[in-house]
């Protein structure tokens, strides 16, 4: 797992697992944005897996899909920006690669 320090309370990262929210939450971290959507998880663990182990953790998480290849709606964007209002921080945000969260995030900041 590799975190990029986006701003002091955004980062982002290509795929986590269920085993990885514990170093996350040991990392600091209060609030979980996953931009991957259902469709594009295969293997062992799907979102409902870490949604469960997360919430155990205390971790609050949020589901904001964006499909690859295509940039982020403003609808989109501007609910990064109310899950980033209302979220305790920091907030860790992931898709497949860690590059789709990024976009979202530096777009959502745009609009601030």
């Amino acid at each position: 797992m590799s975190i990029r320090q986006l701003s002091d309370d955004v980062a982002v990262c290509g795929q986590i697992t269920p085993n990885d929210l514990e170093t996350i939450a040991e990392l600091g971290f209060k609030t979980i944005v996953n931009n991957r959507p259902d469709h594009e998880m295969s293997g062992d663990f799907g979102r409902a897996d870490i949604e469960a182990k997360a919430k155990s953790l205390g971790l609050a998480i949020h589901y904001l899909p964006m499909d690859v290849g295509q940039p982020p709606s403003q609808a989109l964007l501007e609910e990064f920006n109310r899950i980033l209002d209302a979220a305790e921080k920091p907030v860790l945000a992931y898709c497949r690669s860690g590059n789709r969260s990024g976009q979202i995030y530096m777009g959502a900041s745009a609009l601030r």
